[in-house]
């Protein structure tokens, strides 16, 4: 039999080690969703942080709430299950305007007059996001549909107003730098053929995979009907479903 060569041995060798290197940083990617089902809900269907605890924690995550007992008003984040599509005004600021909803649990945004209000992962670390599920709150809803006494009806008389209402989905890194963000209409009313104007009525999935790794996200709003003090727009918005990626080493 020949002899192996010193060379050949030592290609073989280093083969080796390659591989077993390689397999030792083998990763995972597991696909992770805050979906708020982990929440419990009081009898009334909904929390808005009247119990002064300031936030609450999904999966991951933690959402900032400011309540003001004086006022009995909140901003910031609150959660619900309910879906009543039918009913305007105020009184119905916890309804997702999809009447499929049939009970899950979401959260609802509405902003601070301080400032943005991030929703972040509890520790440093940034994740991938992949999307979210956004949908109309049934009060910001029924007001573009119909008007009220504080925001005009979508469209206006003829139809033919070039309205609008969207979200922008803004990323931060664990620096507390933005990123990137995604923009998202809740309501488009600027068509040519009129047919095609919307008002968002289910829960609907928004791509963030552009924003690259994030550490916490902020919304904001924008609309065409904006008067001395800001948007007349109610400025609501529900989310449910935020699905990210973590990346582990095998075992």
């Amino acid at each position: 039999m020949k002899k192996l060569n010193g060379l050949f041995i030592a290609t073989i060798a280093s083969a080796l080690l390659f591989t077993a290197c390689d397999k030792s940083e083998e990763t995972i990617t597991e696909t992770k969703t805050v979906d708020f089902e982990d929440l419990q809900t009081p009898s009334s269907g909904y929390w808005n942080g009247s119990d002064a605890s300031g936030e609450f924690t999904s999966g991951d995550m933690v959402f900032p709430n400011n309540y003001n007992a004086d006022y009995s008003t909140w901003d910031s984040f609150a959660y619900s299950t309910l879906n009543d599509t039918q009913t305007a005004g105020y009184g119905n600021q916890y309804s997702v305007f999809d009447a499929a909803n049939n009970g899950n649990t979401f959260a609802i945004f509405y902003p601070s007059y301080s400032g943005d209000a991030y929703f972040s992962f509890q520790n440093e670390q940034e994740y991938q996001l992949k999307s979210i599920e956004l949908c109309n709150d049934t009060y910001s809803a029924l007001s573009m549909k119909d008007g009220d006494a504080y925001s005009k009806k979508f469209g206006g008389d003829t139809g033919n107003d070039p309205d609008w209402f969207k979200v922008d989905i803004i990323g931060y890194d664990a620096a507390g730098d933005s990123i990137g963000n995604v923009e998202f209409y809740l309501a488009d009313y600027r068509f040519s053929d009129n047919t095609q104007d919307y008002i968002v009525n289910q829960w609907t999935t928004v791509d963030l995979s552009s924003l690259g790794k994030v550490n916490k996200l902020a919304f904001r709003f924008g609309s065409s009907d904006v008067g001395n003090y800001g948007i007349n727009t109610p400025s609501y918005v529900c989310l449910d479903n935020l699905r990210y990626e973590v990346v582990s080493k095998a075992e």
